[in-house]
């Protein structure tokens, strides 16, 4: 798998900024205008499609003034955007005035504008977008509300404000943007309450940081915010974050990690190559783990994949050498290519799907040298037994076994129905636990898994 440093990321998203040709809708007063899907507002936007030979606007020069509204064809059109690269590369462009009607400033809008020195954004602005000012060598002052609540990578990149900003973590609106500077060995951040996001790339590199304390009120870490912090050891991520995405915390040295019932999704590469990893929770909540997500965890002897995650992506655990055992469950219905390729450590498989209904991918089980599936043993519901012995893939196992008890199934007569319900009520009543009464898979048997129990058996109602 290729490794990307930061400027290679700079690179390919400055690759992204650049538009397709398009013609806008209508101009007043020589600049450009997109009608927006909604019918009633507008996107400012290039006059001509800019490239690293053209600029947006070839005769734009001084101060530029957005109004807040536009009239065409008699119609009035509030201004709510400025587009992706709007001003790409307009060099003479010294200042501009946003309207207070603007609420997201797109990736690029005014990328390489050297000879823009200061900006106020209102505070009518949620989002400004990747690589926005990047290149802007002249800003000195730029003012960001607490309004603002999502920064795209790289936004502020090559820029004068952000070059004389003291070291140390540079926060823009309720964005922890930057951290700027070598960071000193043993470093701990805490991020400060109100922080809404995690930019993208945040950390990325550093080091130096071994631990870091995240608020609740932070609901979103850009891509690659803690990549290759290879002294960052444990984090707590709060319950206030949905997902993890893209190569969050690949390279870390994290030894274990607590993901929260709020997380739906694990992103691409998300904890790839953090070879310290010897446990991971995944609640069940999440319902799909990407592409590489655990890919070259060495030290990540098993893993518990709970009843809500319906997709499994391609090379998800591939070279987890120390993985032993997995447990996958009803849920799943697609395996992505080499998933757990090069596994050779797996033991043992529980597999609790119907085969037929397995959507899987290439060699799932792939092992070199040898090109045949793992040897680990199968265990499969009774039930499945011969599907699983006919199953392309499945079949190639030297071993499977009919000896599990489906999660739910509390009284063990192959099929969830309202008499499991019963007795798990009864169950949690006398503090009792059994191998199918963790329905949640929260680790322990309670009103929760009741909950749990009854809400599966209305799903398949």
């Amino acid at each position: 798998m290729k490794r990307f440093n930061l400027k290679t990321l700079f690179t390919l998203a400055m690759l992204l900024i650049v538009p397709v040709a398009h013609a806008y809708d209508f101009m007043v007063d020589s600049l450009a205008y997109d009608i927006n899907p909604d019918g009633t507002t507008v996107t400012l936007t290039y006059l001509q499609p800019p490239t690293r030979a053209s600029k947006a606007y070839t005769n734009l020069s001084d101060a530029v003034t957005i109004p807040d509204n536009v009239i065409n064809n008699g119609i009035s059109y509030p201004v709510t955007a400025i587009g992706n690269a709007a001003f790409y590369d307009c060099s003479g462009l010294t200042s501009v005035t946003i309207p207070n009607s603007v609420t997201a400033i797109g990736s690029g809008a005014f990328y390489e504008c050297t000879g823009l020195t200061s900006i106020t954004i209102p505070n009518s602005v949620t989002t400004i977008g990747s690589n926005a000012f990047n290149g802007c060598t002249s800003l000195t002052s730029i003012t960001i509300p607490n309004s603002v609540i999502h920064i795209g990578d790289f936004a502020f990149a090559n820029t004068t404000w952000f070059n004389s900003q003291p070291d140390g973590l540079i926060y823009a609106g309720l964005v922890a943007y930057r951290y700027k500077g070598t960071m000193p060995s043993s470093t701990s951040i805490i991020i400060r309450d109100g922080t809404h996001e995690i930019c993208s790339y945040a950390f990325a590199g550093h080091s130096g940081l071994i631990s870091v304390s995240i608020p609740n009120s932070v609901t979103y870490i850009g891509d690659g915010a803690f990549g290759n912090c290879s002294g960052l050891t444990s984090i707590t991520i709060p319950n206030s974050v949905t997902s993890i995405g893209y190569n969050v915390f690949g390279g870390c040295g994290l030894t274990s990690i607590t993901i929260p019932n709020s997380v739906t999704s694990i992103g691409d590469y998300a904890f790839s190559y953090c070879s310290r990893l010897t446990s991971v929770f995944i609640p069940n909540s999440v319902t799909s783990i990407g592409n590489y997500a655990f890919s070259y965890c060495s030290g990540l002897t098993s893993v518990f994949i709970p009843n809500s995650v319906t997709s499994i992506g391609d090379y998800a655990f591939r070279d987890g050498s120390g993985l032993t055992s997995v447990t996958i469950p009803n849920s799943v219905t697609t395996i992505g290519n080499y998933a757990f390729f090069r596994c050779s450590g797996l033991t043992r498989i529980d597999a609790y799907p119907n085969p037929e209904k397995v959507g899987m991918g290439s060699n799932v089980f792939y092992s070199e040298p040898y090109r045949v599936p793992i040897n680990g043993t199968l265990h499969v519901l009774p039930k499945y037994l011969s599907a699983y012995l006919t199953a392309n893939q499945w079949r190639d196992f030297f071993k499977i076994e009919a000896d599990l008890i489906e999660i739910g199934d509390i009284n063990a007569d192959e099929e969830i129905s309202i008499a499991d319900v019963t007795l798990l009520v009864d169950v949690v009543l006398r503090q009792k636990s059994t191998s199918a009464s963790d329905v949640n898979g929260d680790g322990e048997t309670s009103v929760a898994d009741i909950t749990a129990l009854t809400d599966l058996l209305l799903s398949r109602q």
